[in-house]
């Protein structure tokens, strides 16, 4: 886990999307879902469910979150 993961999980939680996420840190969008995934490998657990309107953070995010 780097300190680039949590700044984007952090945006994206915020945001409520990868795409605001990488307008609020001034990346690329492919940038902040690759560290998301990362992420997510690297804790082990999903903190995002995709939807066709976008994302919803899980329970588990919103603890991790906090």
């Amino acid at each position: 886990m780097n300190p680039r993961q949590i700044t984007a999980f952090r945006a994206t939680m915020r945001s409520g999307s990868i795409t605001g996420a990488a307008k609020l840190l001034f990346v690329s969008q492919p940038s902040v879902s690759r560290l998301i995934a990362d992420l997510e490998i690297e804790v082990g657990f999903p903190l995002f469910t995709r939807t066709g309107h976008g994302l919803a953070a899980t329970l588990e995010a919103r603890r991790f979150f906090q």
